[in-house]
């Protein structure tokens, strides 16, 4: 089970590598306005997601199992609690692998981020720029009527402020 435990961070850290990798393609297709590439990107993740939620059960149950046959039922297993039953030598390779999946979860964060902002920016440069196409009038809402609500009232072309001294 050991040997499965380290597996298994070994395919997290590959999963989040691949998020990695696709929040830099949503980078660029954000940039460069590529509706179509940032579906694609948005469609690859899905399934990275559910390859996640598989491997997070799977290593969830892999401890858990591991730790009730070690004679230990708790929840919530710690790193700590589940390195002291490894061989040293095993113990390194599992605190490798899991410090690079922490350091990938960190790129992928600062990498959202910046992804976040960047979406943001663009929102706000599309509206702007329809601010721009479609400005609105300062009095919008004191503007003369046009002429075919005048003729329905049948006073074509008078103010109702017209009268006869």
């Amino acid at each position: 089970m050991k040997h499965e435990i380290i597996t298994i961070f070994q395919a997290l850290t590959g999963v989040h590598e691949k998020f990695n990798e696709n929040a830099l393609e949503k980078q660029d297709a954000v940039k460069k306005g590529d509706m179509p590439a940032l579906e694609n990107v948005m469609k690859e993740e899905t399934v990275l997601i559910q390859q996640l939620r598989k491997l997070e059960n799977t290593r969830e149950h892999v401890v858990n199992a591991w730790m009730i046959d070690k004679g230990f039922v708790k929840e919530d297993v710690t790193m700590d609690k589940l390195l002291q039953f490894f061989p040293e030598e095993e113990r390194q390779e599992l605190l490798l692998w899991q410090q690079r999946l922490v350091s990938e979860i960190e790129k992928l964060k600062h990498q959202n981020e910046l992804n976040r902002k960047l979406l943001e920016e663009s929102l706000r440069f599309v509206n702007i720029s329809l601010d721009a196409m479609y400005p609105r009038g300062e009095y919008e809402n004191y503007q003369r009527p046009t002429s075919h609500k005048v003729q329905d009232v049948g006073m074509e072309g008078k103010s109702l402020f017209d009268s006869k001294a």
